[in-house]
């Protein structure tokens, strides 16, 4: 498994909508990509996340960007988000 670590900002009046988009748009896009093998999302303050993004395998990873810069480009129009990357790697140990 391989994963990619983001950081995810907005402004915090339009975070609940944020959230909105993202669970109606992006979670049913995740789960029907065959690249992908979820997210994890911590809320780390108001309208700040930190998000794990796993794929099977770091070509997964690679392929996925085009999608994901799709999905992403709406959301930085509407709500101002931000999105960097913090690192990524090979998944090491999963318990």
């Amino acid at each position: 498994m391989y994963s990619k670590v983001y950081w995810i900002g907005c402004d915090p009046d339009k975070a609940p909508n944020l959230m909105e988009h993202y669970d109606s748009v992006l979670t049913p896009a995740i789960q029907s990509s065959e690249y992908h093998v979820g997210h994890h999302m911590v809320e780390t303050g108001s309208g700040k996340w930190l998000l794990v993004s796993n794929y099977h395998e770091k070509a997964g990873a690679d392929a996925a960007v085009p999608m994901v810069q799709e999905l992403v480009k709406p959301m930085v129009e509407q709500f101002g988000m931000t999105l960097e990357v913090i690192t990524e790697g090979e998944v090491v140990r999963s318990i």
